[in-house]
């Protein structure tokens, strides 16, 4: 039998487990287990964390997604200034030492 964690009324349950379970400020009842705070505590600093770290990145202007990218390359990547491709309309290639045709630059 499943059991839940938190139980607004002991009501529901059989009488031999009412015994597992403690009044609760917020919920009524809660199951008693011996490591919820510090499973519960582990996750409260790791959100507090999380929330600094995109505080921080809020401030320097990088939204969620820039985080991706300045993890791969510790810091955003740079546009290269290259030429464009050459325009292969109909097959036809430009020849080398002339410009691209059809190419505005």
């Amino acid at each position: 039998m499943a059991l839940r964690l938190f139980e607004p009324t002991l009501a529901n349950l059989r009488a031999e487990l009412r015994s597992l379970y403690v009044r609760d400020v917020e919920h009524g009842f809660r199951l008693d287990l011996i490591d919820l705070d510090d499973f519960v505590g582990g996750l409260k600093r790791a959100l507090a964390a999380e929330r600094e770290l995109n505080k921080e990145f809020k401030a320097n202007g990088v939204m969620p997604d820039g985080i991706v990218a300045m993890s791969r390359f510790s810091g955003m990547p740079t546009m290269t200034k290259t030429k464009r491709p050459p325009d292969v309309r109909g097959g036809l290639l430009p020849r080398r030492g002339t410009p691209n045709r059809g190419a505005a630059d």
